[in-house]
């Protein structure tokens, strides 16, 4: 008995801290840069030890890493409200880029400096960059792949091209969001029309 309750509560207060770790870096590097900050400085501002940083994360990249991830399962977790809607393909896709947008809109200064770290630092950030991916694309799948199953995106589409075309119009039209700053009303804008242009090239053959 005395078991049952008393790894939960360890694993709360590892979750804790791993969260508190996690918030004051992405914190620092919006404010900082990821290059300008230390482990030091991320363990004095959350007033844990150094070596309680390295118990969860072994370089900072691993932080970032880690921060985008949780974030994919955060869209991971909405993912069945934009497979079983019935609305229009681009309406869906516009939909679900929104909601990503709307997550990122308190962290919009790290997508800044996010972005900033991986095209200065492309060959250095790429090893990190191949890790993301593992997380942002399952979702991605499963999107299209409950889109195809539905009848509204067409069956004839290659997943993983389509995937990979899908990340680079979202990739620039985030970049134009992290750029335009709030309140978002340009990049807004443009995630409906193309979302609308990219849809006529994927919705379901009429023939």
């Amino acid at each position: 008995m005395p078991m049952v309750t008393t790894l939960p509560r360890r694993q709360r207060k590892k979750d804790a801290a791993r969260s508190l770790i996690l918030a004051t870096a992405i914190e620092l590097f919006s404010t900082h840069g990821i290059d300008e900050v230390t482990v030091e400085q991320i363990a004095d501002a959350a007033d844990v030890g150094k070596g309680t940083i390295y118990n969860y994360f072994q370089t900072k990249e691993d932080i970032v890493v880690a921060f985008i991830v949780d974030f994919e399962r955060q869209v991971q977790s909405k993912l069945h409200s934009f497979t079983s809607s019935k609305r229009r393909l681009d309406a869906i896709l516009t939909e679900f880029i929104r909601f990503q947008l709307h997550l990122k809109k308190r962290h919009h200064r790290f997508t800044r400096v996010f972005l900033a770290q991986m095209l200065l630092r492309t060959e250095q950030f790429l090893p990190y960059m191949v890790e993301i991916q593992k997380a942002v694309d399952p979702p991605l799948e499963n999107l299209f792949r409950s889109l195809q199953d539905r009848g509204i995106l067409r069956s004839d589409l290659n997943l993983q091209d389509l995937i990979l075309s899908f990340k680079t119009m979202v990739m620039g039209l985030m970049t134009l969001w992290a750029i335009e700053g709030p309140p978002f009303h340009t990049s807004d804008r443009l995630v409906e029309e193309q979302m609308k242009m990219l849809c006529e090239g994927i919705g379901r053959d009429q023939t």
